[in-house]
This record gives C-alpha cells, structure tokens and sequence, in this order.
C-alpha cells in the first residue's frame, strides 16, 4: 500500500509540469492589436517588425494599480537595458481609456491595444489571468521568459 501511494504521488507531482512554451501559435500571432492611430496590426508583424532584438513585453491595463506600481520598476529595467525593444499591451476597458491613461505612463516604447483583451487568441495563448505580466522574446523570436508578475531577476538573468 505504502508502494502504491508513493507512485500515486509521483505521477501527480509529474503530471503537474509547469506549461512554458516557447513558441506562439498561428492563432496567437494573427491576433489583431491596435496602434496608437487605430490601425489594425498583427502581433506576428510587431513581432517581425522587431526581428533579430530581444524584446520586452508589459501586458497591463493603465487603471490597474499593480500595474501603475510596476512602472516604476520597468523605468529602471529600461535604463539598465536600453538595447531591449519594449513593447507595452494594454488590455484596458476601452481603446479611448487606454489612450487617456497613457498620458501618465511614464514607459517608452511601443504601445498596442488589445481589443479582445485575455478572451482573443493571444489571451488564451499566454493564460493571461492576471496583470501586470512580463515577457521576453529572444531575438529568434523564441519565448525565454513565459510568465512573470513583476521586474524580477528572472527578467533580468533571461536579457544577458
């Protein structure tokens, strides 16, 4: 009995691998965004626009309060490692919201709105539950960083 519980035990705790892909699916990447113009644009081409540099991604909401704090941290990062491209996702209630709420994000970089917020292909994709959340794509366009709530070492370690 005593056997049967320990590989009871063991296929649970193997069984509860922690999901971090590497690539995007098809379907997350034909996910349409907006600019700050209100022009259509895939997250594949954001991600070919920026083909060959490792990128940062914030996916946030400018009423979160978590996600204000977190800006603070980011300016920093932004600072230690100004060769990233940094790309910022809202997933605000609205587009004319995120426009207006943009106005106090002290964040540069490219900024992209996100109709569909976590219920569109990209949302599922990346099991977007939470805000803020961090990500970072290699210059190959791989993921290395999946899933972080915050500037983290993690972060930090991953764009060396």
């Amino acid at each position: 009995m005593r056997k049967f519980c320990l590989l009871i035990t063991i296929a649970f705790l193997s069984s509860c691998a922690v999901f971090q892909p590497k690539h995007f699916t098809q379907t997350s990447l034909n996910e349409e965004l907006l600019t700050l113009e209100r022009e259509s644009i895939s997250f594949k081409k954001i991600l070919k626009r920026n083909k060959g540099k490792k990128i940062f991604v914030q996916i946030f909401a400018t009423y979160c309060p978590y996600s204000q704090k977190s800006f603070k941290d980011v300016l920093s990062f932004q600072k230690k490692n100004s060769e990233l491209v940094y790309v910022f996702l809202s997933v605000d209630h609205s587009y004319h919201d995120w426009k207006r709420g943009l106005e106090s994000i002290p964040v540069k970089g490219q900024h992209y709105y996100i109709p569909k917020k976590g219920k569109g292909a990209l949302g599922k994709f990346l099991k977007l539950k939470t805000i803020p959340r961090f990500l970072i794509i290699d210059e190959e366009g791989k993921i290395s960083v999946y899933k972080s709530s915050k500037v983290s070492d993690k972060l930090q370690n991953k764009v060396q």
